[in-house]
């Protein structure tokens, strides 16, 4: 590949290749033809793509695929059913057993799943939860990290996207080791800091028995971005990119910071979990006025409930959710909702302090019915907010 703002391996995009004809007349003969020249760069631009993809390749298994499923099998002592279950589970199209698209780093792979499988006595169901666990959140970061690469690489060399996106595939063998040592550290530290909350909630609740009931309680929260629709409607990829890492970015340091944990972003809206109302709270206020007294203001609005919910796939579940989230679509520009019943917890609560409810007349809400809406405050604010709608 040509050189770009001298970048090894990178492309500009904008250049035209030999041949281009600048004389040529529109709809003339020469427009509609290839030259050799031109078909011979398309061939070396192809040829120089494979090489590098075979290159990194080489860097993130070991090999180039050669095997196929009969392969693995033979290598893992199992079947090649077991070898494609496990592929389809990692979360990748279906291959016919005889397509070589495996190496001894799958066989590996699947060596240790296997034998998770054995020493920890799992369930069939079990198992696939775990591979498609770690699929999805690998599918996931690769693609954030990507993209922030070439993000990077548009920044910091003044690139286009395709040339950004170039140059990260021909450079990600340099970052492959740390990028790996940075999620294995991230893993380790949540999963311990989970195994503390774990064991924190697991002290509190006791060995009481809640039968079918949903097993934890935790405080819900939802902010999302008044007009967010009519807002990003005609931005373009530069403006809309910015407002949604802005959003993203900042929502996730208010969230983590004051001690809760980010469910999800959507885009326009980030859902978040507390082990205490206190901390929801908290954040929901903080995240508000962050957003309010910005370099660019954003308008929000949102709602918290407290209950009981079921955490599955990394999400959370249940009628607390739903009810949070519908009451964050009640809630205007501005306003922090919660239920009768979340603020009953919230007065009673040891450290909850500095705010105040008032109640709004009932609303229907799809899916629920009829609910009693509070507009939440802090001491001091001023009242008097619209109805909810």
């Amino acid at each position: 590949m040509d050189d770009v703002n001298g970048l090894p391996g990178s492309v500009d995009a904008g250049t035209d290749g030999p041949g281009a004809g600048a004389g040529d007349a529109p709809g003339s003969a020469a427009e509609d033809a290839v030259s050799p020249a031109v078909a011979q760069d398309a061939v070396e631009a192809a040829d120089e793509g494979r090489r590098t993809l075979e290159r990194q390749t080489l860097a993130l298994l070991g090999e180039l695929p050669r095997l196929d499923a009969y392969d693995v099998a033979r290598l893992v002592g199992t079947s090649a059913a077991r070898v494609l279950q496990f592929w389809r589970a990692l979360g990748f199209a279906g291959e016919p057993a005889s397509s070589r698209v495996f190496t001894h780093a799958d066989a590996d792979a699947l060596r240790s799943a296997l034998t998770l499988l054995e020493k920890a006595e799992l369930s069939e169901g079990a198992f696939r939860t775990l591979i498609r666990a770690a699929a999805h959140s690998a599918d996931r970061l690769s693609l954030w990290q990507v993209e922030a690469l070439v993000e990077d690489a548009e920044r910091r060399y003044v690139l286009d996207n395709v040339s950004a996106r170039l140059v990260v595939l021909d450079t990600i063998d340099q970052t492959i080791d740390a990028l790996v040592a940075l999620q294995s550290h991230a893993w380790r530290r949540h999963l311990l800091a989970l195994l503390t909350r774990t064991e924190r909630s697991v002290g509190r609740a006791g060995m009481a028995d809640l039968g079918d009931e949903l097993p934890l309680e935790r405080a819900i929260g939802f902010i999302d971005v008044v007009s967010y629709t009519q807002r990003t409607a005609h931005l373009g990829a530069a403006e809309l990119s910015a407002l949604v890492q802005e959003f993203d970015g900042r929502a996730r340091d208010v969230v983590t910071e004051l001690g809760a944990r980010v469910v999800k972003t959507l885009g326009d809206g980030v859902m978040f979990v507390s082990d205490d109302l206190g901390t929801c709270l908290a954040v929901a206020f903080a995240l508000r006025d962050t957003f309010r007294e910005g370099a660019v203001p954003i308008q929000v609005h949102g709602a918290l409930t407290w209950g009981r919910v079921l955490s599955r796939s990394g999400d959370v579940y249940g009628p607390t959710v739903n009810l949070a989230a519908r009451l964050a679509d009640l809630a205007h520009a501005g306003q922090l909702l919660t239920d009768e019943v979340t603020w009953a917890v919230a007065e009673h609560e040891p450290g909850i302090e500095g705010f105040v409810a008032e109640a709004l007349p009932p609303a229907q809400v799809h899916g629920i019915g009829a609910v009693s809406p509070y507009l939440l405050r802090r001491t001091g604010e001023p009242g008097g907010a619209p109805d909810v709608e």
